[in-house]
Parts: structure tokens; C-alpha cells; sequence
């Protein structure tokens, strides 16, 4: 049941908080960060379970928390957004994420965050490979594919297919070279 499975994928997000001590527990227990993932995983549940006539009622749930978080803690992340284990979020604030949006395991968002679509009428939603950081203010539109360990640096705007690997930076982004090539 892949409904089931996010709770497991909320496990592996509060990991990445390393929470050594009890003082670190109780302080995540108060970021809002820790409350937009969870707050995403739990309305993505509830949005991922297909029983007929229960599903209208469990939808409109998921939709009041992803409406909460908006309001209250700035990151809207839609729970149709397929995001991996590992989600990790540094600070809340003008996140928005599209509900189209696919993303692999170990995605870093910072604050002021955009993954959506491009200008008026533009179809399609980043596709995001594993172990990816967004940097602040930055911003990915349209059918983009980020690589694997891609880096985007704050206030990028990537309207261009990003490779495994690489560091982007930049209005329009643009790759950095890559220092092992030389």
C-alpha cells in the first residue's frame, strides 16, 4: 500500500534532522520546518489512500492541512507531488511545490524555494533526481530534470535540464565546470 509507505518516508525525513540530544529533540519538536514535512506527509497519505466515497472526505483533509501549512508556516507543498525519503527542510517560508512535481530521496529545500511551471499556460513540473539542494530564492520551471546530486545555487532560475552532479547557479542557471574534469 503506497499509502502505508509514506509514514516510513517520515521517518527517514526526521533523521535528517540528527537529533543528538534531548534539547535537539525538543527544539525540532518546535521548528515549523519539521511541521511542513510533516504536514506533507500526512496529507500525501491521505491522498494516496483510493477507497471509493472515503477518499472525497480524506482528499478534503489533506487539503485543509496543506492549506494550514500555506497560512501558518509558508511552504505549500501539494500532496499529489511525489517527494522520497528523506525530505529535508532547513526553513520555512515561500516554499511552493508543484503537484506534479517528482522528486527522488535526500531533497534539501531552503526557504523561498519554487518548483512549478513555466509562465502562463506552461505544462509540466520538474522531475528531480536523488540527493538534490535548493539553495535560497531559488527557482526551477517547467519540465526540468535535475540530476543526481545536483546542486541549485540561491536565487538560481533553471529553465534548462541540470546533469548528475552538477552546480547551477545564475539568472538564467547556468553549470559550473567541474573542477575534476581539469
Amino acid at each position: 500500500m503506497k499509502w502505508l509507505e509514506q509514514m516510513s518516508f517520515l521517518g527517514a525525513d526526521l533523521k535528517r534532522w540528527k537529533c543528538a540530544s534531548v534539547k535537539d529533540l525538543f527544539y525540532m519538536f518546535f521548528e515549523q520546518a519539521v511541521w511542513a514535512t510533516v504536514i506533507y506527509r500526512v496529507s500525501r497519505m491521505l491522498f494516496l489512500i483510493d477507497i471509493p466515497i472515503l477518499k472525497i472526505f480524506l482528499r478534503l483533509a489533506g487539503f485543509f492541512l496543506m492549506k494550514f501549512s500555506e497560512y501558518f508556516l509558508g511552504a505549500v507543498i501539494k500532496p499529489e507531488a511525489a517527494i522520497g525519503p528523506g525530505l529535508f527542510i532547513s526553513h520555512t517560508g515561500i516554499i511552493r511545490i508543484h503537484p506534479k512535481t517528482t522528486a527522488g530521496k535526500n531533497l534539501s529545500i531552503t526557504v523561498g524555494v519554487l518548483l512549478g511551471e513555466k509562465g502562463l499556460g506552461g505544462k509540466g513540473a520538474p522531475i528531480i533526481g536523488d540527493n538534490v539542494f535548493f539553495g535560497a530564492g531559488a527557482k526551477v520551471l517547467g519540465t526540468i530534470r535535475i540530476g543526481n546530486n545536483a546542486k541549485i545555487g540561491a536565487n538560481a532560475v533553471v529553465t534548462r535540464d541540470i546533469p548528475d552532479n552538477a552546480t547551477a547557479v545564475g539568472v538564467p542557471a547556468r553549470v559550473l565546470p567541474n573542477n575534476k574534469d581539469k
